[in-house]
C-alpha cells in the first residue's frame, strides 16, 4: 500500500554530477532527484598566453655619436641619416633621422611625422616651411612643428610632437645621444607598407664618422 506521505526533497550537490548547467538538470530530472539542484559552470580550459611583447628600442648604450659636422648643414637647412638602431630582441632595424639647423643650434628628430607617421621631409633634405624657413614642415599634409621644441604648432597633429634625440656640439661635430645604433653596418633599405610611401632616402655617398666612446655617470 503506498504510502501517502510527501516524499523529501533532494538537493543534490555539485559533486553529484559530472554535467554542469541545464543539461545537469535535464540529467537529475530523468534519475528522478526532486527538489532544489545546485548549477554549477561547466569546466573551462585555459586559454593560450598571450602573445609576447613586441621589441622596442634597446635601451641606451651610453656612447655619444658623432653624425656629422656642423658645416654640413647650413642655416635652415636639414639634413637626413638613415641609421640602424638596435632593438631589444638583438636585431638592428633602420632608423631614420634628421638633423636641423636653427641659427647656431642644431636640432636632432626621428623622421617620422605624429600625424600618420611619414617622413618629414617635402624634397630631399628640405625640412622647413620654404617661405620664411622658420618653422619645421611636414611635406604630406604641411603640420607646421617648432624647431626648437618639435611641438606641432598649425595643421592635424596640433598639440603632438616629434620624437626628439638629444644633439649637441662637440667642436665641429654634431653629435647624439640617449640612443643605441651601429654606424658599422650598412643601412637597410626600409620596405613600404604603403606603395605610395617614400623607402629610405640615399645619403649621397655621405659616411658618418665615428663613435665617441663616452659614458655618462
Amino acid at each position: 500500500m503506498a504510502s501517502d506521505t510527501p516524499s523529501k526533497p533532494v538537493i543534490t550537490k555539485a559533486d553529484d554530477l559530472t554535467v554542469g548547467g541545464c543539461a545537469g538538470s535535464q540529467i537529475a530530472a530523468k534519475q528522478g532527484l526532486m527538489g532544489a539542484f545546485i548549477m554549477r559552470a561547466q569546466k573551462v580550459e585555459k586559454s593560450e598566453p598571450p602573445p609576447p611583447v613586441a621589441a622596442q628600442p634597446a635601451p641606451p648604450s651610453g656612447d655619444v655619436y658623432v653624425i656629422c659636422d656642423r658645416r654640413d648643414i647650413r642655416d635652415r637647412m636639414g639634413k637626413s641619416f638613415p641609421l640602424m638602431r638596435l632593438w631589444d630582441d638583438g636585431k638592428l632595424r633602420p632608423w631614420d633621422i634628421f638633423i636641423a639647423r636653427f641659427g647656431k643650434q642644431y636640432f636632432a628628430y626621428e623622421n617620422s611625422c605624429p600625424h600618420q607617421n611619414v617622413r618629414l621631409d617635402w624634397e630631399k633634405n628640405n625640412f622647413y616651411e620654404p617661405n620664411y624657413l622658420k618653422v619645421l614642415m611636414c611635406g604630406k599634409h604641411g603640420a607646421q612643428f617648432d624647431p626648437e621644441t618639435g611641438v606641432c604648432i598649425s595643421g592635424p597633429c596640433e598639440g603632438e610632437r616629434l620624437t626628439q634625440i638629444l644633439c649637441f656640439l662637440d667642436g665641429d661635430d654634431v653629435c647624439i645621444t640617449g640612443v643605441n645604433i651601429n654606424l658599422e653596418v650598412d643601412v637597410e633599405p626600409v620596405v613600404a607598407v604603403d606603395p605610395n610611401a617614400d623607402s629610405v632616402l640615399e645619403n649621397n655617398g655621405f659616411k658618418l664618422q665615428q663613435t665617441k666612446r663616452e659614458f655618462f655617470k
